[in-house]
């Protein structure tokens, strides 16, 4: 199934990247950060040379690092500390995180819902992949983040466009089945290319690919399949609260078959969205205001 999720996406991301003309890089920085864990040679000190290069994200990682996110009990003064207590996958996720929303060139209302929504999918993302035991949990994280980034680029690209699907989705969470009908891509397809250009794993690629996918099929000891599922059931825990500019639909997970692959029987399903709206309370400040 890795060659079915991982290597067999029906993307042509040369035409879906030439159709967007707003500038789609991340900084050079969350970049050099991201080439280095994708060497498979990083170590503490390189990651750490890396993040203190740029002092204004070194001091929004720490203020991070030390948030009620984490909760460690006691105090991250250094980046170089902060390699050891947190791990260089969760340094990864923050730079990271820390790029995505600073890649809104407008502060209004649609970008701050859009930086909570892509917030929210990557805190519960987490959260699912720690009761599942399957799928790390900072990869989990990654994923659900970046599977907001077509919506993203969208408002970027074009705002009136992005627009007028909000509003013609607000009481619903149909906005891919709307993009599938305005856009020239549809936001997977977009968000899927720009984190193949950006050279993301493909498991990673492929979770933003088959985001809104209802049904997947695939092996339950596939860890590629197993994180689209964990992705795909965030996504809905999320909607179904009304986090970011979602309406709330609780019935969005009723028949989640995303929930049924990944071992989550109805009553688990909605002790799951009560557990984690308690969660995403007390820890996503420090996240979104970071």
């Amino acid at each position: 199934m890795a060659e079915i999720f991982c290597e067999k996406i029906p993307l042509d991301s040369r035409s879906i990247l030439a159709s967007v003309t707003c500038e789609i890089g991340i900084t050079v920085v969350a970049n050099d950060v991201l080439q280095l864990m994708n060497s498979g040679s990083a170590d503490a000190r390189r990651l750490a040379d890396i993040i203190t290069s740029d002092q204004s994200l070194t001091l929004r990682v720490l203020k991070l690092a030390n948030s009620s996110f984490y909760g460690f009990p006691r105090k991250i003064n250094t980046i170089h500390n902060a390699v050891v207590v947190l791990g260089d996958k969760t340094l990864r996720n923050m730079v990271l995180a820390m790029a995505v929303k600073g890649m809104h060139v407008r502060q209004g209302a649609v970008e701050r819902s859009l930086w909570e929504e892509s917030a929210a999918f990557a805190i519960a993302a987490r959260f699912i992949a720690k009761k599942i035991d399957a799928v790390h949990p900072e990869e989990a994280f990654m994923a659900g983040l970046m599977s907001n980034i077509g919506e993203t680029i969208c408002n970027m690209d074009t705002p009136e466009l992005y627009g007028r699907i909000l509003e013609e989705t607000e009481n619903s969470e149909l906005r891919q089945q709307r993009s599938e009908a305005l856009l020239p891509y549809p936001f997977n397809h977009l968000g899927a290319a720009i984190l193949f250009d950006w050279n993301f794993s493909p498991m990673l690629v492929a979770s933003t690919f088959y985001a809104e996918t209802a049904e997947l099929t695939g092996d339950r000891e596939d860890e590629p399949f197993l994180l689209c599922c964990v992705v795909r059931l965030a996504r809905q825990l999320c909607k179904s609260m009304g986090l970011g500019s979602y309406p709330i639909q609780p019935e969005l997970l009723s028949a989640e078959a995303s929930a049924v692959v990944l071992g989550f029987d109805a009553e688990t399903v909605s002790a799951l969205g009560s557990e984690f709206a308690i969660v995403f309370a007390e820890t996503s400040g420090g996240l979104m205001n970071s």
